[in-house]
């Protein structure tokens, strides 16, 4: 019979389990190395959880008990990532620094204690198996209401029973990478441009620091705008040439929103553009604006000094 599969978008309770590491279906609480969360009463009997023979990093995995069963018995092996719902991982800050400037589809970084960063792992392609169509229809409610508590709860449960974890946060859009590349990975080259300051680009590397590229790349997140209107009047650039492509990033002047980013991405002889709305992730924060690191960037290298931004 075709193998069907649908998709949707923690050492656990050893005290009353034991330490096994693998457990089945019934677990109700779940700590590992502190991290801790409970499964509620309507999922317990639903999923397994993992804590042994995991991929690197992972703590803990759970899993979909159903999906385990049905691949099981059309003789797939355990590591199939069937029934596959989600990973707690731990990934140091020297190797985030390398994640970030690329894609991290499927891993979202939710908390940071000492340089030590936990991230949500989950599937980006389908992971629900039933041994048939009728099956798989029966099994859709029980795979959504698995993945609904996985991805509302358990972030929020374990940020709130570890008082040591710092919330964290990072978007992973193309402004993202490309600001963490420019700041974490040597030899990326880019330079600023201001009509303030005449026309010959502007060398951050004169400065001798980079605590601007750092502040756009750590103290905000940035979301895609698919109907933003481009405002008249000037802008800041930042010129990047990544993966041998030039690319490169405008800060509006515009008062009326001095977080809207512009992406211009040369393909050929046409222009690709992209906007952005930066949003500071600190509330004491919230008076900080992208353009205006941009404006004290830009001034700090023109005239050679530290020039506090806004």
């Amino acid at each position: 019979m075709k193998k069907m599969m649908i998709g949707m978008m923690f050492a656990a309770a050893a005290a009353v389990l034991g330490a096994s590491g693998t457990f089945a279906d019934g677990v109700d609480k779940v700590d590992i190395q502190g991290i801790q969360f409970s499964i509620p009463e309507e999922i317990r009997d639903l999923v397994t959880v993992k804590t042994e023979g995991l991929e690197a990093d992972a703590l803990v995995s759970v899993y979909e008990t159903a999906s385990l069963d049905a691949a099981k018995a059309r003789g797939e092996e355990d590591n199939s990532g069937a029934g596959w719902i989600f990973s707690i991982t731990t990934v140091p800050e020297g190797k985030m620094k390398e994640l970030r400037c690329g894609g991290m589809d499927g891993m979202e970084v939710f908390a940071e204690n000492d340089d030590l960063y936990y991230v949500y792992d989950h599937p980006t392609d389908v992971r629900m198996v039933r041994e048939s169509n009728e099956e798989m229809d029966k099994g859709i409610e029980q795979w959504s209401k698995i993945n609904e508590w996985a991805g509302q709860e358990v972030r929020q449960e374990i940020l709130a029973n570890n008082p040591e974890l710092e919330a964290q946060f990072y978007t992973n859009t193309n402004i993202d990478m490309c600001l963490a590349q420019a700041l974490y990975k040597p030899g990326t080259k880019y330079e600023l441009r201001s009509v303030d300051f005449g026309p010959d680009p502007l060398d951050p590397a004169t400065l001798g620091e980079n605590d601007y590229l750092e502040s756009l790349t750590e103290d905000f997140t940035y979301q895609i705008l698919s109907d933003a209107k481009e405002p008249a009047g000037e802008y800041y650039v930042l010129a990047m040439n990544i993966n041998d492509e030039e690319v490169r990033f405008d800060f509006f002047k515009d008062p009326e929103n001095p977080n809207l980013v512009r992406e211009v991405r040369k393909v050929g002889e046409e222009e690709n553009t992209t906007f952005y709305q930066a949003n500071a992730k600190e509330a004491d924060d919230a008076d900080k604006t992208v353009t205006g690191i941009m404006k004290a960037w830009c001034e700090a290298v023109a005239t050679g000094r530290e020039v506090d931004d806004d």
